[in-house]
C-alpha cells in the first residue's frame, strides 16, 4: 500500500460502562475513555477519506476484526484487569492477525505500564530515577517493613496508569503513616506496591512523536498547584479535579538548562524503552533541579480536551487535528504503508 493512499482504519479503545462495575476501588474504569474521544479521532482521520471502523477491546474483538478486517488500527486500547500486560494485549492480536497499527509493540506497553521494570531500563542508559522499594502482595509483611525508608516517601501501584492508586494522602512522612497507606494500597490493587522517594520540585511532562531521526520532542508542560502545598502529588483527585487544582504551564517555567536536561532524557528513556510513534514521558525535579524519570506513558491520553498530551500541543500551537494526524502519519511511514 502506498503511502497516502485510502484506507479502512479500525479504532480500538476501552470504553467507560455506563454503569459502575464491581471493584475493590473507584477509580476501576479510570484510564478507559469517552465515545467523544474515540470520535473525535475518527473525524480527524475521516478529513483524510478514510473509512473508519470502530472496535471495541473485547473477548470478541478477534472475531470482529477477523469480519471487517482494517487495513490499519488506530489502538489507544488500555485492557482490563489488573495485569502489567493488558496495554499489550490489543497489539499482540494485531500482530498475530497481520494487521498494522499505531504505537508501541506489546514489550514496551508491558515494560511502560509496569513502573519498576521501567525504572530499571531508563537507569542503564543514565536517566535519573528515584531510589525506592517494591512490594509485592504474596511476601509482604506489615511488620517486616524497614526503618530506614528518608521520608517522605510516595507509595503507589507498580502497575497503573491516569493515578489510579494515588491519592492526595499517597505521601507517607512516617513510619506509621508508611506501613498504613501501604496495607490499604496492597488490599486495593492486586499487584506489587511501589515505595519511592518524595521529589519536592516540579511535576514535568513530556511529549514525544516520531521514530529514529524523525522523533521530535512536541513540548513540555509543568503541573503547577494553585494553592501551595509542601508535598504536593499529581494525584486522582488533582486530575479530577483539575480546573480548581492546578495549572498547566507551557511552556514549563523553569530554565533553558532545566529544559534541556528534561527534554534530553525524555529522548533517552523513550529511546530505551523501545518507544513507537508517540510517548509521553513524567518528570519530577529534585532538589538540585535534575530531572528524575518518574514514569513513561507509550500509550498516552487522546481525549482533545483534557488529555495531558494534548495539552502540551496545543500549549505549543498544534492543533488536535495536527496531533492527530502527526501520530498517524508517523506509524504509517514507520510501516511504510
Amino acid at each position: 500500500m502506498l503511502l497516502g493512499s485510502i484506507m479502512k482504519i479500525g479504532i480500538v479503545c476501552n470504553l467507560k460502562s455506563a454503569v459502575a462495575k464491581n471493584s475493590h476501588t473507584d477509580d476501576f474504569e479510570e484510564e478507559f475513555d469517552s465515545p467523544e474521544t474515540m470520535q473525535a479521532i475518527g473525524a480527524v482521520l475521516a478529513t483524510k477519506n478514510h473509512q473508519i471502523v470502530y472496535f471495541a477491546e473485547s473477548p470478541d474483538l478477534p472475531a470482529a476484526l477477523i469480519k471487517d478486517r482494517p487495513d490499519f488500527v488506530f489502538n489507544f486500547a488500555e485492557g482490563r484487569g489488573t495485569s502489567r500486560a493488558r496495554e499489550a494485549r490489543v497489539p499482540a492480536l494485531l500482530e498475530i492477525l497481520g494487521i498494522p497499527y499505531s504505537g508501541s509493540d506489546p514489550f514496551t506497553l508491558c515494560v511502560g505500564l509496569d513502573k519498576d521494570v521501567a525504572k530499571k531500563i531508563v537507569s542503564d542508559v543514565g536517566v535519573m530515577v528515584p531510589k525506592g522499594a517494591t512490594f509485592t502482595p504474596e511476601n509482604f509483611d506489615l511488620d517486616s517493613i524497614p526503618i530506614n525508608f528518608s521520608f517522605p516517601v510516595v507509595v503507589k501501584p507498580a502497575w497503573e496508569g491516569s493515578s489510579k492508586g494515588i491519592r492526595d494522602s499517597a505521601v507517607a512522612k512516617t513510619h506509621q503513616q508508611l506501613r498504613a497507606l501501604l496495607n490499604e494500597v496492597i488490599n486495593g490493587y492486586d499487584q506489587p506496591i511501589i515505595v519511592e522517594e518524595y521529589l519536592p520540585g516540579t511535576e514535568i511532562t513530556v511529549g514525544l512523536i516520531g521514530n529514529g531521526a524523525d522523533l521530535e520532542v512536541i513540548g513540555a508542560m509543568e503541573i503547577a498547584p494553585k494553592i501551595k502545598d509542601e508535598f504536593f502529588i499529581y494525584s486522582l483527585e488533582v486530575k479530577r479535579n483539575y480546573l480548581s487544582r492546578v495549572d498547566y504551564n507551557v511552556p514549563p517555567k523553569i530554565s533553558s538548562e532545566v529544559l534541556k536536561a528534561l527534554f534530553s532524557s525524555a529522548v533517552k528513556a523513550f529511546k530505551a524503552l523501545g518507544c513507537k510513534d508517540f510517548a509521553r514521558i513524567d518528570f519530577r525535579l529534585n532538589a538540585h533541579n535534575q530531572p528524575v524519570f518518574i514514569e513513561a506513558n507509550p500509550l498516552p491520553g487522546l481525549n482533545p480536551v483534557t488529555s495531558d498530551f494534548g495539552l502540551i500541543a496545543k500549549g505549543m500551537g498544534w492543533t488536535y487535528e495536527k496531533l492527530i494526524l502527526s501520530v498517524f502519519e508517523a506509524a504509517t511511514k514507520r510501516l511504510g504503508l
